[in-house]
């Protein structure tokens, strides 16, 4: 699949919820990483993996510097436990790079200026310990991930499509988003429709009520 492609797909999946993909499939559901800010409409990119191996952590400032405007930095911080790697700062660096949001498969931390800056970012919580300078192995770029929740194990590739709002995140290989792309737009289009006549016929007898 060509750039031309991928970003058609993208763009289809700008306008399609999360919910809506839930009712189609459970595959590349991330169930416990939530939107730290309000996110109120779908934001969709192509995604760059970045797996941390130990405590050092600079192999996400590599990340930020070779992620294209538009992309979605998917972090897996597993390995930190409790431990936060993403803050204002970085956050900084993400709003310069112009990237469509962030994944931390772990926690944040400035949880007060992360919500001033009202940039898109995902994680599972928030918490006051953080990395610092480590001499440990760092972590590798464009890896696949297997990210775990209880015993279930959901893979994550670069190079795939994150779906992400208010109700949750998905993260599909293209072929996936693909062959789901169709589907979800009828369905979305369908449920569109029921809800807006609902609103209408809501609206409408309010006002014969008054």
């Amino acid at each position: 699949m060509n750039t031309i492609d991928i970003n058609h797909l993208i763009n289809t999946y700008k306008n399609i919820g999360s919910s809506t993909i839930g009712h189609l499939t459970a595959a590349g559901y991330l169930p416990d990483i939530k939107a730290f800010n309000p996110c109120n409409s779908t934001i969709a990119g192509k995604v760059l993996t970045v797996q941390l191996i130990s405590d050092n952590t600079d192999v996400i400032n590599q990340a930020l510097i070779q992620a294209k405007p538009g992309d979605v930095l998917c972090i897996d911080a597993q390995v930190l436990g409790t431990k936060s790697c993403w803050g204002a700062l970085r956050t900084c660096a993400a709003i310069y790079e112009k990237l469509a949001a962030v994944i931390i498969l772990g926690q944040v931390t400035d949880s007060v200026q992360l919500q001033q800056l009202k940039f898109p970012i995902f994680a599972k919580g928030v918490s006051a310990l953080t990395t610092f300078k480590s001499p440990q192995a760092i972590g590798t770029l464009a890896a696949d991930i297997d990210y775990r929740f209880g015993e279930q194990v959901i893979p994550i590739y670069s190079g795939g499509i994150a779906i992400m709002d208010n109700d949750g995140v998905f993260i599909l290989p293209i072929d996936i988003a693909q062959q789901l792309a169709k589907r979800c737009q009828k369905k979305q289009g369908e449920d569109d429709t029921k809800f807006q006549r609902f609103i209408e016929a809501y609206r409408n007898d309010q006002l014969e009520q008054l």
